[in-house]
This record gives structure tokens, sequence and C-alpha cells, in this order.
């Protein structure tokens, strides 16, 4: 019996100790695949949403969300109020992320002011943006949040959210909460820059309010930010689809760019030698107006540019400011922010201009919209872009009718800032940040604008329905051509190329992407003609905005087309 004991014992103990082992390999195999930091985050995060609204009072603010159209906030209002309010999000950066242990300074000398401002945002939206933050923040580092209201249409929001916030947070005594309300609209740049003068804390975050915070998003930055004060630093962005608000993993190889429209554009990262994925790497302007910086630094650029108006600019304007007065911009692909980025402006800008006001005829027909982003460009380059500036107005003629009726404001003097800072100049960042500027221009014959008797040739429509047609010249979106030197081709920005089927019966005007050594895509400049080079005919417009090719006639008008700016004489 005693014998039989014995063996039920070792045989109970020899399996109890075959399942620690086996827990032991698992818990390794866990480790070794970097899931121990998820694991723990998504138990945190559980525990995190617990001190958040509760569901009913997270329903009873959003319930009060007025019916608008589709329109009116450029994505899926009724999917984002059906939504948890705070969801789980995939792991999209790398996984070594997951494994570093970032080197963080001590909470009380890295206190963090997050500053949101807001027009006509779906309250379901902001609030997500919000409870993501302060669940997915350290809390000893989110020192307090800075919530302003451009004047939204819902009146009762900023109150309410107020309301719901310091109720579920006060007990926690972190984040300290500011809300503020504009009662006329003054802009995202206003709105920033006040978010700016009420902070305290020795870093600044400006975030868009319509965001979903990942996982570990602040720790990356932090480090960065102390291992170097003038840096400026902007997470890698991840898409939230509109329609669906699926979360979407952003993209290591893209870095924020400009054109001399000072538009913004995505340019390709090319990865150093040893430079991996993970790295944080420089990037000349921050994308979708989402960037920590300290304090101190803010303070010494003076801020977003404060005349500049509503929207528009204030991302690329900080950028050449940051880069010419002594600091860095870098995207840091450890940190993770989900983006909406939407088709197009959820709000109206405001009247510009006095009606009474003679303007020439490209300025009144301009929307309110597109006169003030162009008003805003202008005052860019006009700042900064020294002898280039040369280079918008070719491309944007309009602006040089913009008048810029500036403000005063005193502490904010372009010409006072360069000399403060000992900023370079604006050629200093086309040879070391943005070389991608200097080519743009080095090997054009001409760019621009290209008429043909006050019309303007535009492609319209999308791939594979593009449309050519002569159009008015008087909007924004009118497309604006290259004339390459070495090649003949025309070009969009696009990187479409203006193209005739030699070989068919009747050559026909196309349109197709751009590549190297075809035939078909070559045009050469004769006075003001272009003559394609294969068919030696002319882009003709002989009968209203219908373009074809013919034979060429010297003087013809029909056959004369002019950019706006000629980069060398014409033969």
């Amino acid at each position: 019996m005693s014998g039989s004991l014995h063996r039920r014992l070792r045989c109970c103990l020899l399996g109890i100790m075959t399942l620690l082992a086996m827990q032991f390999v698992i818990l390794v195999l866990v480790v070794r695949l970097g899931l121990i930091d998820e694991l723990i985050s998504r138990r945190l995060l559980l525990q995190q949403q617990q001190l958040s609204l509760h569901q009913h009072e997270w329903q009873d603010f959003v319930t009060h969300t007025p019916d608008q159209p589709h329109a009116f906030y450029q994505y899926n209002r009724q999917l984002s109020d059906n939504l948890a309010a705070v969801r789980l999000l995939p792991t999209t950066r790398h996984e070594s992320c997951n494994r570093r242990r970032y080197a963080l300074p001590h909470a009380s000398l890295a206190k963090l002011s997050v500053v949101i401002s807001f027009h006509n945002e779906a309250r379901s939206m902001l609030l997500r943006t919000i409870l993501t933050l302060i669940s997915r923040t350290p809390q000893e580092y989110l020192h307090e949040l800075i919530v302003i209201d451009d004047g939204s249409e819902d009146v009762g929001l900023l109150a309410s959210l107020e309301r719901h916030l310091t109720a579920a947070y006060a007990e926690r005594g972190r984040p300290r909460l500011i809300f503020s309300r504009n009662l006329n609209r003054k802009g995202l740049i206003w709105s920033r820059n006040e978010g700016a003068r009420l902070a305290s804390g020795h870093y600044l975050l400006f975030l868009d309010s319509h965001c979903e915070v990942n996982d570990g998003w602040l720790e990356p930055l932090l480090e960065r930010l102390t291992l170097n004060s003038r840096l400026a630093v902007s997470p890698l962005l991840d898409p939230i689809e509109p329609e669906t608000l699926s979360y979407m993993a952003g993209n290591e190889l893209l870095k924020g760019g400009f054109d001399w429209s000072l538009h913004f554009h995505w340019l390709p990262r090319v990865l150093a030698d040893k430079e991996t994925l993970a790295q944080p790497y420089t990037s000349p302007v921050f994308a979708g107006g989402i960037l920590m910086i300290s304090r101190e630094s803010f303070r010494k650029l003076h801020g977003f540019n404060p005349h500049l108006e509503i929207w528009g600019g204030e991302s690329i304007e900080l950028a050449i400011k940051l880069w010419l007065c002594g600091g860095q911009i870098e995207i840091v692909p450890c940190s993770r922010i989900g983006h909406i980025f939407r088709a197009a402006h959820a709000f109206e800008f405001p009247p510009q201009y006095d009606q009474e006001q003679e303007l020439e005829q490209e300025l009144q027909q301009l929307g309110s919209a597109q006169a003030t982003y162009l008003r805003n460009s202008k005052i860019i380059a006009e700042s900064w872009l020294d002898e280039y500036k040369y280079l918008f107005y070719a491309l944007k003629p309009s602006a040089r009718e913009i008048p810029l009726n500036l403000r005063p404001v005193s502490t904010y003097d372009p010409a006072q800032i360069k000399a403060e800072l000992k900023c370079q100049p604006f050629d200093w960042l086309m040879r070391h940040v943005s070389p991608e500027l200097r080519l743009q221009h080095a090997n054009l014959s001409a760019l621009g604008t290209l008429r043909n008797a006050g019309r303007c040739l535009h492609v319209a429509g999308t791939v594979p329905q593009l449309q050519l047609l002569l159009t008015s010249c008087h909007s924004l979106q009118v497309t604006q051509w290259h004339l390459h030197h070495e090649s003949g081709q025309l070009s969009t920005e696009q990187r479409l190329c203006l193209a005739v089927d030699a070989a068919a019966k009747q050559p026909q005007l196309s349109l197709e992407p751009c590549r190297a050594g075809q035939t078909g895509q070559h045009w050469l400049r004769r006075n003001t003609q272009l003559q394609h080079a294969r068919t030696h005919l002319c882009l003709d417009n002989p009968l209203k905005d219908q373009l074809l090719l013919s034979r060429c006639r010297p003087h013809a008008v029909s056959q004369s087309f002019q950019f706006a700016l000629e980069m060398e004489a014409q033969s």
C-alpha cells in the first residue's frame, strides 16, 4: 500500500514538474516573439478603461451629436458613434520597438502638455481621441490636456465634454484639464498658439481631433527630445480609413515634403547602409499637423505664424523655420498614432475680403478656402523663400493679386526672427534638407500653368478615365505642367505625360505614365508652340476648348500656349 502511494505521489510530482516546464517554455517563446509587451499593455488598457467614462455616460455624451450629413464630418460618424470609446488597436510598429527599453528623464523634468483644437468634430471621434490619449500615456508624464473649441456649431459640446471628463478623472489629479471656447471662428493656427500660451509643461504635443493614440507612443518621442532639445518629433501616422474606420499600418518608407506651390507631398525615404525601418529619420516637413516639441523651443521660434489665417500652410511654415533656424524634424516609427486623412475640409472658411474691395477677376473667382490657403502660401513665400519665390508665383500666378493686409503683430516679424536666431537662407534648406526642390526646376525648360486664349490646359478625372481639356485658370486645382529640357516630356505633378500615338492613322492626344525614352512623349518648344517631335504636329485649339493635333502654322493664335514661367529662351 505504501509503495502504491509512493508511486502515485511520484507521478503527481512528475506531472507538476512537466506542467511547470511547459509553462516556462511558453513564457520563453512569448518573450522571444516580443509579445509580452503587447499582453501587458492590453491588460493595462483594460484597467485604464475602467477609469474612463462608463459606457452609459459615453453614450449620453455621444447621443447629443447634431444630426449632420456625411459631408459635414467627412467620415462615417454613425459607425464612430457605435464603436467603443477605446478599442484595441493592432500593433503596427516593428517588433524591435516592443523590446526596447527607452532612456527617459524623470517625470518631474518632462511634463507633457497636449493641445487639441477642433472645429465641428463629431463627439464620438473627439472623445475617442482624448480617451486613447489618456489611456495610453503614462500618467506621470501627462501633465495637462488643453482642449480648444474653435467656434463649433455644436455649442453645448465643450461644456458637456468638460463635465464628463472632469467627473471621470478628477480623483486621479492628472491630467490637468483646461477647456476654452472661441465664440467666433479664429482658426486652427490661432487656437494652437493659444493652447501653447496656456500650457505649462516642458513639452508640447499638437494633436488633431480625429486620432487614435496607439500603445507606447510617448516613450520613443520623449527619448529623442531628451537626447536633442532642438528636435521636433512626429510619430509615424497610421491611416484610419474614413468609411470603415479600419486602423491600418503606416508606411515607414515615406517622409513629408513640399513643392514650389507650397503644397505638402509624401516623398520616398531612402534607407542608408545598416539603417532599419524602426530607426528615427529626418523629414523636411511633419505630416498631419501632429508634432511634439519642447515648449521653450516653440517659444523661441515664436510659434505658428499668427499672420496665417484659419488653416493651411502652418506646418510647412513652421518646418521651414525649424530647419533654417537651428532645429531639425524627425519622424519616429516606433511611435504610432492613427489619423483620419479626410478627402476634403469638414468646415467652411469665413470670407476673407470686403466685398466692396475691387479685385482682379482671378481673385474674385477663388473660393474662400482657396483664397485663404493661397494667401497663407504667399505669406510663407514672401517670408522664407528669398530669391526663389519667383517659382512660387510662376505656379500660383493668382497669388500676385491677393492682398496680404497683415494685422499688426508686435511679437512676430520674420526678418527679426531670422536675425535673432541667426537663421540660414532658404538655399541652405535646398542643399541640406530638401535637395528634391532643386531637382524640380534644374532640368526644366518651362513650368506652371499652360494658357491658350485665356484658358488653361487641365487634366480632369482620375485614372483610368482622364480627360484633357481647357478650363478656367482661376482655380487652385488647375494643372501645373513641367516641360523637361532633356527628355522633352510635358508632365503633370502626378507624373502623367502628354503623349501621342504616332502609329495611329489619326494621331490622338493621350495621358500616360511618364517613362524614359518614350518618343511618343517628346515635345519641342517652337516659340509659343508645342510641337510633337515624332509627328511634327502642333498642339492646337481650333474650336473652343477642343484640343487636337494639326499642322504647325506660324503665328496661329490657336497654337499659342504660354507657360507661367519660361526657364530658357524660346527657339
